[in-house]
């Protein structure tokens, strides 16, 4: 088994610990955070000891791996010292808020033979994984026209968000997810031009960008952080070719009686056929994604899937588009 500590014991470590229950690959060893009774509470949940003193825990526990789940602004400090400790790292997105400090990081990791992936998951989910296929085996044709959003109120659980200096507002927290997903389907990115309103603490958390690749395609995705009211979390993806159209809705949907349902289906619409849902292979892809990391550790290989290149230039994109709202302007890559 490969095994892999979880520094911050929030949210998403409970997403991935959920997710690798019953792996077969990989289980989790121990959970490093703060002095507090949630974070010892989690672990006892999950039968691995907990570490505050991370140093402790590296000379304790005979890790492969740490996922690096603790806020943006302190990512470079625990890359550093996972790298100094000769353990391989999965870090939480976003990588750190700086292309060149990305660049200097993973040029460590790798003078350290530390192997290193940035946990870009959309790139693994089933319905996103099925729309690049498509594409890509041009099942839809030419294609004509992109759109993707990501919306959701905006996080009440911590308060490090809404400051840029330490989390890139909902720009780099939420719009790097669909952003980074259409990198990873058509490529170079020529240029950017977005709009948004800039929030009182320097945020822009309400984002529409337009992406015009060198492959010729162009793309809308919009990310909102911050909708009004109890708004749930939508994703959305429509893709419109010359031969076929897709659609995939992740929406939370209020009917009449009260209640709230969700709606999470990849909806074909050919051009010579009536509508039906794809067949999408299911699986987990918080799970599908550390097993891949740790395959990829274990053989040696690159991480192709998320390679350290692929994390620089995300983030000179994301620098292209914070430039574009700040200026009113296209900016060129």
């Amino acid at each position: 088994m490969f095994r892999i500590a979880v520094i911050g014991p929030g949210s998403i470590c409970r997403t991935y610990a959920e997710a690798l229950k019953t792996s077969e690959k990989v289980n989790i060893a121990a959970i490093s955070g703060r002095d507090t009774e949630k974070g010892r509470a989690m672990a006892a949940e999950y039968g691995v000891p907990y570490y505050i003193d991370q140093d402790e825990m590296y000379q304790s526990e005979h890790l492969d791996a740490v996922l690096i789940c603790t806020p943006t602004f302190t990512h470079e400090e625990m890359v550093r010292r996972a790298i100094a400790n000769n353990v391989h790292v999965m870090c939480e997105k976003p990588f750190v808020l700086d292309a060149e400090i990305a660049g200097q990081l993973f040029a460590e990791a790798k003078a350290a033979g530390v192997r290193m992936m940035v946990m870009h998951v959309v790139r693994f989910w089933p319905e996103y994984v099925k729309i690049k296929e498509m594409i890509h085996c041009g099942a839809l044709g030419e294609i004509k026209n992109v759109y993707l959003n990501r919306l959701s109120s905006h996080p009440t659980w911590a308060t490090w968000h809404r400051d840029p200096e330490k989390s890139g507002g909902g720009l780099y927290d939420l719009h790097i997810h669909d952003v980074d997903y259409l990198y990873h389907v058509f490529g170079k990115v020529d240029s950017v031009y977005a709009v948004g309103k800039q929030e009182e603490t320097g945020c822009f958390n309400n984002v529409s960008t337009v992406m015009k690749f060198a492959c010729g395609v162009s793309a809308v995705v919009e990310g909102f952080m911050d909708i009004t009211g109890d708004f749930g979390f939508t994703t959305n993806v429509r893709v419109n070719g010359s031969e076929a159209a897709a659609e995939m809705l992740n929406k939370a949907v209020y009917l009449e009686d009260g209640t709230c349902s969700k709606t999470n289906q990849l909806v074909m619409y050919p051009k010579h056929d009536s509508a039906h849902i794809a067949d999408v292979e299911k699986y987990n892809p918080y799970a599908y994604e550390t097993e891949y990391f740790a395959e990829c550790v274990q053989s040696g290989a690159e991480t192709e899937m998320v390679s350290g290149d692929d994390v620089v230039q995300v983030l000179r994109i994301l620098a292209a588009i914070q430039q574009s709202l700040e200026e009113g302007r296209v900016v060129s890559l």
